[in-house]
């Protein structure tokens, strides 16, 4: 993700802002940025399915809430933290706070509908267990310290890590590892549901979400969805971007059908039988897997790229639950957190020679193509950093949310749903 070009938008009386290539590159941006908003929807409908129906409400309004909120503080303070002009350096960006002396209202937004996404997929690690209060504390702290300076380092211009070379153009760090561990801290602090582990064996228990038709119309809004998530990130289309953009469109194609084909497999290989939201799950972990890469790798690797993803989510979805007992209902630390960490390294073996983001820093492509290790070490400071920040911030969090009480519901809350509890009934009406 990179920022319109200084000399192309800084004035509004630039005569550059009135050109055709202005009103182009403006327009995809805006077109991205309703596709990258319209997620929202897929994964309220996602989450909402995989959730038992007593606590559907509760989901959709934590998804609603969140981009809401995101909204407002990414405005105030958000986007100023992570892309502000004045003074800024290489550890936080600063000035333009409320938008002030700030016109290039079309980066806002993508960056707003990054911003929010990066909140959302942490809802579902905690669903049905999480007290709302605190998810609205958790939104404002996401968006205000986390978020933002893991963004600048990363995709502002003068950020260290951008500095440094890394690649990560859509996000794989930026949104799926921030929104990964800090989802996966809160699950953990929470605790499993009642009733997810066998009290003598210890073994988990399956608690099945109540609708596979919601989770299946999330899953394809988030598929369409991810085109102006990845696509969009290339900020234009005019100066030789068509090609480029174009290739992502089908790198991430490829990438998210073999997750899901990955997935599948694995599932009839182990369980004798297609598991439809194993496979929902593979799809995104393609998805997620690609999001990083997807600028710099040629079709045929996308293809290799989704297929140890679709594995790296089995395994680690697997590992999560019955090694360290951790209850996420929508598999999304599995999903966007290892997803994410893969999709960062995946760039250091697949990425074609000179396509990196910093123009003045050349690194040589992948370690297919003969570059070395060079890479793969930036991508990995990157990885490293953001699981740390992200992680360390959200834990403190949640712990002092835990130490107040304000973490979890009561257990008869939690018993008789978050819906009929809190929410004024249930979201369903069965005469």
């Amino acid at each position: 993700m990179e920022q319109f070009s200084t000399s192309s938008s800084e004035s509004s009386d630039s005569s550059s802002e009135y050109s055709l290539e202005f009103y182009m590159d403006t327009s995809w941006v805006l077109d991205a940025a309703n596709l990258v908003f319209f997620m929202q929807a897929g994964f309220g409908m996602l989450e909402a399915g995989m959730v038992r129906a007593k606590n559907t409400k509760s989901i959709l309004l934590k998804n609603l809430i969140n981009t809401a909120i995101c909204a407002i503080s990414y405005y105030c303070v958000g986007h100023s933290l992570a892309f502000g002009r004045v003074n800024p350096n290489s550890f936080v960006g600063f000035g333009n706070f409320f938008l002030m002396d700030y016109t290039h209202y079309a980066y806002w937004m993508i960056q707003w509908a990054y911003a929010a996404t990066a909140t959302t997929i942490a809802t579902g690690a905690m669903a049905e267990r999480l007290q709302l209060h605190c998810y609205i504390l958790f939104t404002l702290v996401q968006t205000i310290l986390i978020y933002p300076f893991v963004a600048h380092w990363i995709w502002s211009q003068n950020g260290w890590l951008f500095d440094l070379g890394i690649v990560d153009f859509a996000g794989g760090a930026v949104i799926h590892i921030v929104a990964g561990i800090t989802g996966a801290c809160g699950s953990f602090l929470l605790g499993p549901r009642i009733g997810r582990f066998n009290q003598e064996s210890g073994k988990p228990k399956n608690l099945p979400g109540h609708s596979v038709v919601l989770m299946s119309l999330g899953a394809m809004i988030l598929w369409y969805s991810w085109y102006g998530y990845t696509a969009g990130a290339s900020l234009g289309m005019t100066r030789s971007r068509v090609l480029p953009a174009s290739r992502v469109s089908v790198v991430v194609t490829l990438s998210g059908a073999t997750g899901l084909i990955t997935v599948l497999g694995i599932g009839k290989i182990c369980n004798g039988h297609y598991d439809l939201v194993k496979g929902i799950n593979g799809l995104i972990a393609g998805l997620v897997s690609s999001t990083s890469s997807c600028a710099y790798i040629e079709p045929w690797a996308a293809i290799i790229i989704g297929l140890v993803g679709g594995i790296v989510y089995w395994f680690s979805s697997w590992a999560l639950l019955n090694w360290l007992r951790l209850d996420d209902p929508v598999d999304s630390t599995a999903i966007h957190l290892f997803g994410g960490c893969w999709s960062l390294i995946s760039v250091a073996f697949f990425a074609t020679h000179g396509r990196v983001r910093n123009p003045d820093i050349i690194l040589p492509g992948g370690i297919f193509y003969g570059g070395g290790i060079s890479l793969l070490w930036v991508q990995l400071v990157g990885m490293v950093l953001a699981i740390l920040w992200a992680g360390f911030l959200s834990g403190i969090f949640f712990f002092t949310m835990d130490y107040f009480g304000k973490l979890r519901v009561d257990v008869d809350t939690e018993l008789a749903g978050l819906d009929n509890s809190n929410h004024g009934g249930s979201a369903y009406i069965f005469d």
